[in-house]
């Protein structure tokens, strides 16, 4: 007997192994050559058959691959492996239904194919049916219950599902098996910050990082969490590492921007907003962010123009709409600001700052009834939203319940005791009360809070003059005299009631200014 057949074989299998690796390692041209060979030694070889269908797969050529598939199945009607590769070929080409058919098809022949039954996981996501994805994913770890990746998977599932304690299970098992295994430590870190554990989501995402250097995902994850939990010096390390990985990354940016923005960076936010926009000039986000930034250094004109082209990429765009709004009030444009804060609330009807900056407008208007539904709904939306207790406080103040008014800014304070109008609104409570020196302690207090508060200081100077408190009052009304001067020349409504103008030293021109400017407030009530 000749030993040529055994020699053909070695070098056949040798061949097929060579190819399987060239494979496994992304090399699909050598890979195709390869197979090629061996197809033209042994055109029946449904081994080598599925690995020609799989190359084609890989390199985008869905009917060679189908091709092959089919030849498979032909040699070998029970091939599993071709009916889910030929399946692949139909989710790739948007057949869902046909593909799902084939997985299905390929499981009945080989209840234990792992593979398969990830496939069918992914083609029943994509045709919406995740509850069938999750019994597909169930059912391949039955079979094999190490399969960490797979578990995660499921657990992403589950999370986008909701259903968090399920999730959160299914990552700590895949970190059991595989304790290095930093996909699983940062999905984990997202559990349990949608669930409000910020400290534990933090420690996840660093535990993460700590594992793999590289993880971009898990560095900006971590970074958002920094930020919601204002740890701001912290977030910027970590979007910084995050672009050393992605230097194009736009969302970073954004983010960046806006640590930098709460840090009071303003020039910084402005740069890294516009480098955000360029890198993606379809960014909404970024551009109302930038707004935000410009119109915190005073170039309102600049904020408007970047309001508007947020509004023009996404006309839905509930924050510009807002404080689009808010730059209409400040030009004395009431109507526009009305109607873009209802259209602001149209879009998202959950707005608590919309809510509330409607409801002040709708005061001014002297719209009271209105005005007290919106702060209300604020207020149901944001329970510690403190400005809305205060505003609402106000409304009821105008509208002589003076108890409600009361609880109001009580509760402001409670909330924020740092909230210097809300004890200014209290003190007002107090003095029209009789209470004076519980008015003068309050005002002193916004005092302290905020140095600068025109109205909290001629209030209190009132009080103090009721009390016949003398102390330093020459110094007093020079202060005063010249709040009133500064309040007239920047047309703004002054702190100074027309009725107690007569007991401070200011000219005729001045009382009558002030007379004039409560009285046009009145007229715009009417």
């Amino acid at each position: 007997d000749s030993p040529e057949p055994t020699k053909r074989m070695l070098s056949f299998q040798g061949l097929a192994e060579l190819a399987h690796r060239e494979y496994q390692a992304g090399d699909f041209e050598a890979a195709e050559r390869h197979c090629m060979q061996l197809w033209r030694q042994e055109p029946d070889n449904t081994g080598v058959l599925l690995l020609l269908s799989s190359i084609h797969f890989q390199c985008r050529r869905l009917d060679r691959s189908a091709h092959f598939s089919t030849l498979a199945i032909k040699q070998n009607p029970l091939l599993a492996e071709a009916y889910s590769n030929l399946g692949n070929v139909y989710k790739e080409r948007g057949q869902l239904q046909e593909a799902i058919e084939h997985y299905r098809h390929a499981l009945r022949l080989k209840p234990d194919f792992i593979d398969g039954y990830i496939n069918l996981a992914a083609a029943l996501v994509a045709a919406g049916d995740m509850e069938g994805a999750v019994q597909a994913y169930v059912s391949a770890l039955q079979y094999n219950p190490d399969l960490y990746c797979v578990r995660s998977d499921l657990g992403n599932l589950l999370k986008a599902l909701g259903r968090l304690e399920e999730a959160k299970a299914c990552y700590l098992k895949a970190i059991e098996t595989q304790p290095n295994f930093a996909v699983a430590w940062s999905n984990l870190g997202c559990v349990f910050n949608a669930q409000g554990e910020i400290w534990l989501a933090i420690h996840h995402f660093e535990k993460a990082v700590t594992l793999d250097p590289n993880f971009l995902d898990a560095y900006i994850n971590l970074g958002n969490v920094l930020k919601e939990a204002r740890i701001f010096d912290r977030a910027v390390a970590a979007y910084l590492r995050a672009l050393s990985l992605s230097p194009n990354h736009a969302v970073v940016h954004g983010n960046l921007a806006c640590v930098y923005y709460e840090q009071g960076l303003i020039d910084l936010a402005i740069d890294t907003y516009r480098r955000a926009i360029e890198l993606q000039p379809h960014f909404p986000d970024a551009y109302c962010n930038l707004a935000n930034a410009l119109k915190e250094k005073g170039s309102v004109v600049e904020a408007e123009e970047c309001y508007n082209t947020a509004l023009r990429l996404c006309p839905t765009h509930a924050d510009s709409l807002n404080n689009l709004a808010n730059i209409k009030r400040e030009q004395g444009n009431i109507e526009e600001a009305v109607r873009l804060y209802r259209k602001a609330l149209e879009v998202f009807p959950e707005f608590a700052a919309a809510h509330s900056n409607l409801a002040s407008v709708l005061q001014q208007q002297g719209k009271l009834q209105e005005a007290l539904m919106h702060y209300k709904e604020a207020i149901r939306i944001s329970p510690t939203f403190a400005d809305a207790y205060s505003n609402m406080g106000n409304t009821l103040k105008e509208m002589q319940d003076v108890q409600g008014a009361l609880q109001c800014y009580t509760r402001a304070i409670q909330i924020n005791p740092a909230f210097a109008d809300a004890h200014s609104n209290l003190a007002s409570i107090h003095k029209d009360s009789g209470n004076i020196p519980e008015a003068i302690a309050s005002y002193r207090t916004a005092l302290k809070l905020k140095p600068d508060f025109p109205d909290a200081y001629c209030n209190l100077a009132h009080c103090l003059q009721i009390v016949c408190d003398w102390t330093d009052y020459d110094e007093r009304m020079k202060k005063l005299v010249s709040i009133v001067a500064d309040q007239l020349e920047k047309n703004r409504l002054p702190s100074v009631h027309p009725h107690h103008s007569m007991l401070y030293p200011l000219s005729h021109s001045f009382r009558k200014a002030i007379a004039e400017r409560h009285g046009n407030l009145c007229l715009d009530k009417v």
